[in-house]
């Protein structure tokens, strides 16, 4: 067995994943396991999707030609592999659905977020698919900042009862026209993370801290501006809650698991304690520099 840390959580597994963390420990939190999955959840409370079913302690997701995984009691992951599916896109679907799954379960908040250390804290970057959170991350990082998370941070309340954030494992996922932006140079082909999609990984293990860290800020990114220009709009409790709630990160499973009360709480209380801003510009063309430039402008206090 392999052991690892990711998400929060001791981690043994019984396949490699080089995307994680190496870490040795007494006891795990969850086991990963290569194994015959369930063909269907039984019982009353069962809430089905196209191919996903989940009740309040079970989740079962079949991902065609790639694997099926059965998710149970926040501390098991069962793996069915397809016949010839490739080894990154079955690691790719487990630390993405399955981990989220397993997080909702065990009660912990999985962010739709990218961070980067600062003023003692982090900072976060939400926002839907390709809104540039990892892009913005890796130029900070460019610049000298030190990247905490990419993808998803996860949230919960520490043994003083404040709330703090987790990193996922360190590797940030880009896509190869962010290269260019960011001036990264050429794409490894060994470095996609699945074999059919111009998505690259990065690794960043020797900087990775598994240290739980305070938020300090939060920036929302959107794409869209139609006055092609790099705005940033600082948002009310209200205004913020409601943009933070979507960026659950698969929050189908928050659903389908009754988590909706924890999640409304932990969502209240950062956006009650953070200072929250929307960040909207145009969806065509590089405006990551500006992006950048806005950034730095507001962490230095001139928003």
């Amino acid at each position: 067995m392999y052991s690892y840390w990711g998400f929060g959580l001791n981690i043994k597994s019984d396949i490699a994943f080089p995307e994680l963390l190496p870490k040795e420990f007494d006891s795990a939190d969850i086991n990963i396991l290569t194994k015959e999955v369930p063909q269907h959840l039984e019982g009353e409370h069962v809430t089905k999707k196209v191919n996903v079913s989940m009740n309040l302690t079970e989740y079962l997701h079949t991902v065609p030609d790639i694997a099926d995984y059965y998710v149970a009691n926040g501390n098991e992951i069962c793996i069915q592999p397809q016949p010839g599916a490739d080894e990154k896109s079955i690691r790719l679907f487990l630390l993405s659905n399955a981990m989220a799954a397993i997080l909702h379960q065990r009660g912990m908040i999985p962010l739709h977020a990218s961070a980067v250390y600062h003023d003692g804290g982090i900072i976060l970057f939400c926002g839907r698919s390709g809104a540039g959170k990892s892009t913005t991350a890796t130029a900070l990082q460019q610049k000298g900042y030190t990247v905490f998370s990419d993808d998803v941070c996860v949230l919960q309340n520490n043994t003083n009862n404040e709330l703090i954030a987790l990193p996922s494992y360190p590797m940030i996922k880009l896509w190869e026209d962010s290269f260019i932006k960011i001036g990264l140079g050429a794409v490894e082909e060994e470095n996609k993370i699945r074999p059919e999609m111009a998505k690259y990984a990065r690794f960043y293990h020797d900087e990775f801290n598994i240290a739980e860290q305070k938020i300090k800020r939060v920036f929302i990114l959107e794409t869209g501006n139609l006055n092609e220009t790099v705005e940033i709009k600082k948002l009310g409790p209200i205004a913020a809650f409601k943009i933070l709630q979507q960026n659950t990160y698969r929050h189908v499973q928050m659903n389908g698991m009754k988590k909706r009360d924890i999640h409304f709480a932990m969502i209240s209380k950062l956006a009650g304690e953070v200072s929250v801003y929307k960040i909207d510009r145009p969806a065509l063309g590089n405006t990551i520099e500006d992006l950048i430039a806005v950034v730095e402008s507001n962490l230095a206090g001139n928003d």
